[in-house]
């Protein structure tokens, strides 16, 4: 019942993202993909199997945006401030489209050391590889304002890996921004904020 596997991959995915390994329960999951309960030892065996599972899913949603992100920044015809405006739109892009991708990958990076380190080594080093080199670019001409490389990386994640909820949220105290711009006025904040481009 490969429908069966889908379903549950995505439930489990959600379940593990917003309850943890430990809180997420395999009944709930079941219910939550519309297949019964057996079937997740039918297609993975263990809760363990499942949640590892889960991760490879991830990784395929995540590693053709590191592909995009990676293209962007080393193509060194584009000069590098239009690169890091672009690196910046894409990852803003990539937040929106996955909610569930930034949610798994943020709670399970500092769960258990062991799932936190498969998190670390598939998803958050490749990640950081395809634009350290940008980022160190962007500092040695000033255009980025940090001491190193992972701190921006980990600076401009937590400013674009808003919720879901973000427009609502924002609209509830600026009635005046539009919930269906603040994406783009986020990511327009973030590089005037963030970047410091030659006039």
């Amino acid at each position: 019942m490969p429908d069966g596997r889908q379903a549950l991959l995505a439930a489990a995915t959600h379940a593990f993202a917003c309850h943890g390994f430990d809180g997420a329960d395999l009944r709930s999951v079941a219910a939550a993909a519309n297949v019964s309960a057996n079937l997740v030892r039918v297609h993975f065996g263990s809760k363990a199997a499942l949640w590892e599972a889960c991760l490879d899913r991830v990784v395929a949603i995540g590693l053709p945006a590191i592909a995009g992100v990676h293209q962007i920044a080393s193509d060194s015809t584009r000069p590098l401030g239009d690169r890091l405006c672009s690196v910046i739109s894409e990852i803003a892009a990539f937040y929106a489209a996955h909610p569930e991708v930034r949610e798994f990958v943020l709670r399970h990076a500092t769960e258990a050391p062991e799932r936190a380190v498969l998190v670390s080594d598939r998803l958050l080093r490749p990640a950081y590889a395809t634009v350290r080199e940008l980022f160190a670019a962007g500092i040695e001409a000033g255009i980025i304002r940090s001491r190193h490389p992972a701190l921006f990386f980990a600076l401009l994640n937590g400013a674009l890996n808003q919720p879901p909820a973000f427009p609502m949220l924002l609209n509830r105290i600026a009635p005046e921004i539009d919930p269906e711009t603040s994406r783009d006025l986020l990511i327009e904040t973030t590089i005037a904020t963030f970047l410091h481009l030659p006039s």
